[in-house]
């Protein structure tokens, strides 16, 4: 039986967690970073919390007699997925690369090499919504001139003495037009994000698009470089035939 340690923590891999439970070929192990107090339930043995580095990584898969890891990290987990890719001279590594999100015609779309410039960049008096997480809002909150909203898990409780700053302790909406409420009440001026790609969290996007609000993207981390066994897939169909050629 081959044993996958799956790094999840997105839909995609929620996906093919679902897709791979009945296979009697595999055991499947997936592990969260622990971003959520209460994850759902994936229906396979998971783990919660960091490996400890990669030596730490490399431990856990020897210990647990792992035969390949797959990489279903979001795309800026690139902390996770470096040390993932660093095992792959000796350790199969099977890493999804999802799409990035493409500007349209009309979108006012830019890019930020980190997001100290992007706030930086923000002019006077603007009204942003924060939407790349809680890690993403230390690098705004000095500047007094700004309104913040800011919307992820787990911000941290020092934030609270920012009087321009208002948090929502949620996830991302699915319906455009309930992000076009968010906005809209709040007179949001731009909108400072990750290009995550996907469907999970676009509604946001398509919310600007129809308002006409500039999108400002935190620039993707580089795609991992790994080894001879390092494999990198665009789609979940490219996957799950790498696992299905792996496990004949």
């Amino acid at each position: 039986m081959t044993h996958l340690l799956v790094l999840s923590g997105t839909g995609e891999a929620r996906q093919l967690l679902a897709q791979l439970a009945a296979n009697p070929k595999i055991r499947i192990t997936a592990s969260l970073a622990g971003a959520t107090d209460r994850p759902a339930a994936f229906g396979v043995e998971t783990r919660i919390g960091g490996f400890g580095g990669v030596d730490g990584l490399a431990a856990w898969c020897d210990m647990h007699a792992v035969d390949a890891i797959i990489d279903l990290t979001h795309p800026y987990a690139a902390q996770m997925s470096r040390h993932a890719a660093a095992l792959s001279a000796e350790l199969p590594v099977i890493a999804y690369s999802r799409p990035a999100w493409q500007a349209a015609k009309g979108d006012h779309w830019t890019e930020f090499e980190n997001w100290k410039a992007m706030a930086a960049a923000l002019p006077r008096q603007a009204r942003p919504f924060l939407a790349g997480g809680s890690r993403a809002v230390d690098a705004f909150v000095s500047r007094a001139d700004l309104w913040l909203l800011a919307r992820g898990l787990k911000f941290r409780n020092e934030l609270k003495k920012f009087n321009n700053l208002e948090v929502i302790n949620d996830f991302p909406k699915k319906k455009i037009e309930d992000e076009i409420a968010l906005l809209t009440e709040n007179e949001i001026s731009h909108i400072c994000a990750k290009n995550s790609g996907g469907g999970w969290s676009f509604a946001k996007i398509a919310a600007a698009r129809q308002l006409g609000l500039p999108v400002w993207f935190l620039a993707r981390p580089d795609c991992q470089k790994g080894r001879q066994h390092y494999q990198i897939c665009h789609s979940l169909d490219d996957v799950i035939a790498a696992i299905n050629a792996m496990i004949r």
